[in-house]
Order: C-alpha cells, then sequence, then structure tokens
C-alpha cells in the first residue's frame, strides 16, 4: 500500500477513528435524533388520528342534532294541527249548541206567544160576553127609539175602545 502513497497505520487508525465516530455519533445523536423524529412522527399521527374522531363526532352529533330538530319541527306540526283540529271541533260544537240555544228559544217564544194569545182570547171572550149582556140589559131596559139606538152604539163603541 506503501506503493499507492497509503499509510497502513494511518488509514487503520482513521478507519477505527471513523468507525468510533459513526459509533458515538448513532449512540449519542442519531438515536436521539430518531428517537425524538418517531416520538413526533407518532403525535402527529395520534393527532390526526384524533383529528379524525373528532372531526366523525362532530359530524355525528351534526347528524344528531338535525335528527333532532327534523323531530321538534315533525312534533311542533303534529301539535299544531291537533290545536287546529281541537278548534274545529270546539268551534262546530259551539256552533251546534248556538243553534240549539236559538232553536230552543224560538219555540218557547212562540210558546209563550201562544199562551199569551190564548189568555188574550179567552179575556176577549169574557168581555165580549159581559159587553153583550150589558147591551142587552140596556136594550131591554131602554125603549129603542132613534136617538136611543144612538146612543146605544156610542157607548158600545166607547166600551170596546176601553178594551
Amino acid at each position: 500500500m506503501d506503493a499507492l502513497g497509503i499509510d497502513l497505520g494511518a488509514f487503520v487508525f482513521y478507519t477505527l477513528n471513523f468507525l468510533l465516530l459513526l459509533f458515538l455519533l448513532q449512540q449519542f445523536l442519531f438515536r436521539p435524533v430518531l428517537s425524538a423524529l418517531n416520538n413526533r412522527e407518532t403525535r402527529i399521527r395520534e393527532s390526526i388520528e384524533n383529528a379524525e374522531q373528532v372531526k366523525q363526532q362532530v359530524a355525528r352529533a351534526q347528524q344528531d342534532y338535525e335528527a333532532r330538530l327534523n323531530e321538534a319541527r315533525q312534533e311542533a306540526a303534529r301539535i299544531l294541527a291537533q290545536a287546529n283540529e281541537r278548534a274545529k271541533v270546539v268551534e262546530q260544537e259551539v256552533v251546534a249548541n248556538a243553534r240549539q240555544e236559538a232553536e230552543r228559544i224560538q219555540v218557547e217564544a212562540r210558546a209563550q206567544i201562544q199562551q199569551e194569545r190564548e189568555q188574550l182570547l179567552r179575556g176577549l171572550q169574557a168581555q165580549l160576553g159581559n159587553l153583550v149582556i150589558q147591551t142587552a140589559s140596556t136594550v131591554v131596559g131602554q125603549e129603542l127609539n132613534s136617538r136611543g139606538h144612538e146612543r146605544l152604539i156610542q157607548d158600545a163603541i166607547a166600551d170596546l175602545g176601553r178594551l
């Protein structure tokens, strides 16, 4: 190796120094740096996985929220429909009750009018009977001349006017 200009002793010494330096760098520099890089890679991967999980949880929560919101809207629509139906039923009941009450009042009014009419007719018949009796007694008690006859008619008309 002398022909090439390489000193074998120095070559072995440099080679051993290089291997020792390589071993020391491997032990004290490369391993901690690679370990730190691996740890960082692991943390980043875990962070990405956690972010994906959070993203999925947010998506599920959003879907749950939308589902609950739709359920609430459907429930509100159902409640409104029931309220409208109840209102219609109540309205129909009120209208039916009002019609029945109006009909009952009409029937009562007609019955009362009929009763009053019958009472009035009975009263008029009684008064007419009294008037006829009175007139007959007056006619029998007086002599009928034209003046007396005229006076008798005027008295009868006056008696009818008082009724």
